[in-house]
Order: C-alpha cells, then sequence, then structure tokens
C-alpha cells in the first residue's frame, strides 16, 4: 500500500502535514476525516518505498518491553515544554528531543512517537502506544493537555510531579542508607557472635566443670536456639524479602491487607500516609488543572498513582458520594484515612473555585515536612542501633565475664 505526504486542517483550523498510508487519494481523504481532519494537498511518497524495502520504518519496530530511567522521561518533557513554548512544531521538536537522548531504546520511542504523529495521530494516542514507558496517568494529562491547548504547561506539571517523585525516592534511599548498613552489620554481629563465639565458649566451659550463672544460661540458650534453628530463620528471611512484593503483585487481597498494615506501623505508619496523601494531592492538582473532570481525576487517582491499595479503596468509595451529589470534602471527611488539613483545604477550594491551587498547597506542605520526618525518624533510629550493639557485646561480655570470675575464686 502507498504511502501519502499530505497537507490538512484540522477542526480548530490549524495545519497539519505528515505521511499516512492509503489505497488512492479517495481512500486517504476518508482516512483523514476519521481523524478529524480535512485533506488540502497530498502527494506520493517516494522515500517510504526505500523504508519499507529496508524493514527500518519506526511505525514497525518491535514494541519497546524495558523500563525508561525516570529521569529520561524528565529531560523529555523539559526539552519539549521549552520546545513547544517557543512555536516549534511538536513533530520538529521530538526530532530535536531524540537527538539529546542518551538513551538508545528511549531514543527510538521518540522517532516512533514522531511517526505515529506523522501519519495523522494526536500525541496522546501516540504515547499510547509504548505504555511500558508512559503511565496512563501521564497519557490521560497530555491528552487534556491537548484538547485544552496547554500542552506546554501540561508538561511543565509533569516535569514538576516526576522531579518531585525522583527528590523524595531520593531523599528516602539517602537517609535510609547508613542505618540499613547498621541493620546489615548488626544481624550479621550477632549471627556469628552467636552461632561460632558463643558456642566454642560454652564448650570451654563444660570441660572445665565451671558453674553457670544465669545470664550465661540464658545467652548459651539464645545460642543453642540460633544454631538449630537457623534453617529455619533463612527462608523466612527470604520469604519476606521477596514473597511479599509477589504477594501484592498476584494477589489485590493481599496487596489491600499489606497496605493496611503499612499504615498502622507505629511511627512509619503516618509517615507512609504522609507519603499516599502528597501523591494523591499532587496528582489530583495536576488532572484537574489539566481540564480532566473531577469525578475522572479521581478515577485516575486509583490507577496505582497512591501508592497504597487502602488509600486508592477509600477514594473510590469519595467517587461513589461524590456521584450520588455529595461535594468532595463531605465524601473525603467521611473517610478516617484523609487527613482533617486536607479536606479543610478541598473544602476551601471548593468555595473559592481554586480547588487546584488548594490540593497544590497541601501537596507542598507534604513536600517539606515529609523530608524532615524521615530524617529525624532515622536521626533516631541510628543511636538506637549502636546501643543495641553495646547492649549485645556487654550482655555478652558478663556473661563470659562471671563464669571466669568464679572460677578464680574456686582457685584462691
Amino acid at each position: 500500500m502507498p504511502a501519502y505526504l499530505y497537507q490538512a486542517i484540522d477542526k480548530r483550523g490549524r495545519s497539519r502535514n505528515g505521511s499516512l498510508s492509503a489505497q488512492d487519494e479517495v481512500d486517504l481523504q476518508k482516512k483523514l476525516k476519521d481523524l478529524g481532519l480535512w485533506l488540502t494537498e497530498s502527494s506520493l511518497d517516494r522515500s517510504s518505498e526505500g523504508k519499507a524495502k529496508s524493514g527500518k520504518s519506526p511505525l514497525h519496530q518491535l514494541p519497546f518491553k524495558g523500563k525508561v530511567p525516570r529521569r529520561e522521561i524528565i529531560d523529555f518533557c523539559t526539552l519539549l515544554t521549552f520546545q513547544v513554548q517557543a512555536g516549534v512544531p511538536l513533530v520538529q521538536a521530538l526530532a530535536a528531543t531524540a537527538e539529546d537522548c542518551k538513551h538508545p531504546p528511549f531514543r527510538n520511542v521518540i522517532h516512533s512517537i514522531q511517526a505515529h504523529i506523522e501519519s495523522g495521530l494526536e500525541f496522546h494516542e501516540a504515547l499510547a502506544h509504548f505504555p511500558n514507558v508512559f503511565s496512563q496517568h501521564f497519557i490521560s494529562v497530555t491528552r487534556a493537555g491537548v484538547m485544552s491547548g496547554k500542552l506546554p504547561e501540561t508538561l511543565k506539571h509533569l516535569k514538576n510531579y516526576l522531579e518531585w517523585v525522583d527528590q523524595i525516592l531520593a531523599e528516602v534511599r539517602q537517609a535510609a542508607l547508613y542505618p540499613a548498613i547498621l541493620v546489615v552489620v548488626v544481624v550479621g554481629f550477632t549471627g556469628f557472635l552467636f552461632t561460632v563465639i558463643i558456642p566454642k565458649f560454652a564448650e570451654l566451659l563444660d570441660k572445665m566443670h565451671v558453674a553457670k550463672p544465669l545470664l550465661t544460661q540464658v545467652v548459651l540458650g539464645a545460642s543453642q536456639f540460633a544454631r538449630a534453628s537457623w534453617w529455619l530463620w533463612v527462608p523466612v528471611f527470604f520469604g519476606v524479602v521477596f514473597g511479599l512484593p509477589l504477594g501484592r503483585h498476584f494477589s489485590p487481597r493481599f496487596a489491600l491487607w499489606v497496605d493496611r498494615v503499612k499504615l498502622r506501623i507505629p511511627v512509619f505508619g503516618s509517615i507512609n500516609l504522609m507519603l499516599a496523601l502528597s501523591r494523591f494531592s499532587h496528582n489530583l492538582a495536576i488532572l484537574y488543572r489539566s481540564g480532566i473532570p473531577i469525578v475522572e481525576s479521581l478515577k485516575q487517582c486509583q490507577n496505582g498513582l497512591i501508592g497504597n491499595r487502602h488509600v486508592e479503596e477509600a477514594i473510590g468509595r469519595v467517587i461513589t458520594d461524590v456521584k450520588s451529589g455529595s461535594t468532595i470534602s463531605e465524601a473525603m471527611q467521611r473517610q478516617p484515612v484523609f487527613s482533617s488539613m486536607l479536606v479543610r483545604m478541598v473544602s476551601l477550594g471548593e468555595t473559592t473555585g481554586n480547588l487546584d491551587t488548594a490540593l497544590v498547597t497541601v501537596s507542598e506542605y507534604y513536600n517539606d515536612i515529609i523530608p524532615r520526618r524521615i530524617k529525624s525518624l532515622f536521626g533516631i533510629i541510628e543511636p538506637a542501633l549502636m546501643l543495641f550493639i553495646i547492649g549485645i557485646v556487654g550482655t555478652v561480655a558478663l556473661s563470659i565475664y562471671l563464669p571466669i570470675l568464679s572460677l578464680m575464686g574456686t582457685i584462691h
């Protein structure tokens, strides 16, 4: 089937050009009409014949199955934002963005998006061909930006959101790195102490027939239990590390139960809830600001954007109440998972007609308080772990010293 270069006009009177396969000009005109375009000029695309023979047409590339780093998508949004704001046509902006892309698979994806747009698809329709790269949230917000004529602002909001997610994850990793190393050291040291060192000392005491104080008996009993049950703890450890993610992936009920437990863990539960509410307010603000109706925006927030199934379940009940005639703030107030501050700000936003601004204010509040809470929490964990190590070492040393002291008294 031959390809045609065409020039057309869309519903808003804007000029569109690209390439599309069709049997003849009548078929081309029909296909463009189905896309909401009116043909003004067309000609055969001779260059497409060579591409078809070589099999290198971007539209016929194998779908990308891997993951693209978040930083690459942030750079993608940044470059497109500046170019589209400057008046550069989207196809040319995509070509320039692909040239600057340092990730070869993602560069191929951008070229394919460019080819899809040249064939007559809208930007969000081209993005939808790569669900492993662009989330449903990203595609929906982009679609709203295209339909409202605010694509640069929409891309900027998406870039800010992705940068926020990247920053939060980086701060959590940085704050948790040292405590994680300490936990590994404590577990390794305690295991070595109770399975290697203490058993040898117990053999020595048995040979010398030394009376064992109560503390020594407790430590030796713990050592014997650790040596006898190591085969049980190793599978439990790997089951927790690998079993929880697999269970969450394959069982929605198990994932819901785990997320409920995460919100009830002392100290950590409040941080998990703040992270979930921050994601909720941030995403809802982006979706609503992009022109998506509020009910549809709430539904989009349920598609894995919150990171907690329990909160997403509460959002589902909010959607039901809003459809029944309740305001958003009234519906949220009935769900204990939503903080009173979030409910008050949503109520204020509904009253003033600035719901998106109120949601952004809430997300900025959480963005400010979450890193400080995380740092203060891990600041307490670090000395606690050090005191735990000191306590373990001191207890073991004392349990060893007491029999030796008793032996010296016997010798005297």
